[in-house]
């Protein structure tokens, strides 16, 4: 019982650590505003309203693209939305995920970048259809928040993905560097 209270703990911390990301992120990409941007809506629907944050223009680092051919703008505004929906509800969270599937897939496989971001671009398009299948089991007006602990999530591959494989996280830093450097001022 101690150990599953054990493992439990640890996939609770890493659930906040990835709403914590997601947050921040939100506040990067919305500016210094983010915090008076009108509040999700309330209504049921499997398809959300793009947030404000997707709308925003995006302008990929000046090193995005290393190899000439990919534009990752897609990608970016994609996970912008995706940051963003997780302050909302199921729905724009399904919306955004399914954003984030198509733009990965487009990019699939990656040229242009390290092994390890290649391979991590991969292990995140699989989280993301897991992602996506998990959400799909709860209505589309439910708080993202309100189901943040749920088992599925706290079991699913996806969170393991986000604590323990170096490639997923080598494409996560690639992503914030490609996508929010300008931003956070790198």
């Amino acid at each position: 019982m101690s150990l599953r209270l054990t493992r439990l703990g640890a996939h609770a911390r890493t659930a906040l650590v990835v709403c914590a990301v997601g947050v921040v992120l939100t506040g990067c990409s919305a500016g210094q505003d983010a915090a008076a941007s009108p509040a999700p809506s309330d209504s049921p629907s499997a398809t959300a309203t793009p947030s404000p944050a997707a709308a925003t223009p995006s302008t990929p680092a000046s090193g995005a693209g290393a190899g000439g051919t990919a534009d990752y703008t897609e990608l970016c505004d994609a996970n912008r939305e995706a940051a963003a929906a997780k302050t909302g509800t199921v729905g724009q969270d399904l919306a955004a995920a399914h954003r984030q599937a198509d733009a990965i897939a487009a990019l699939l496989p990656m040229t242009g970048v390290s092994p390890e971001v290649a391979a991590g671009a991969t292990v995140f398009a699989d989280s993301t259809a897991e992602l996506i299948g998990i959400l799909e089991q709860y209505p589309a007006d439910t708080a993202v928040v309100d189901i943040a602990l749920d088992d599925a999530l706290l079991q699913s591959q996806a969170l393991d993905n986000v604590a323990t494989n170096i490639d997923y996280q080598a494409f996560i830093a690639w992503t914030i560097e490609t996508c929010y450097g300008t931003v956070l001022g790198e």
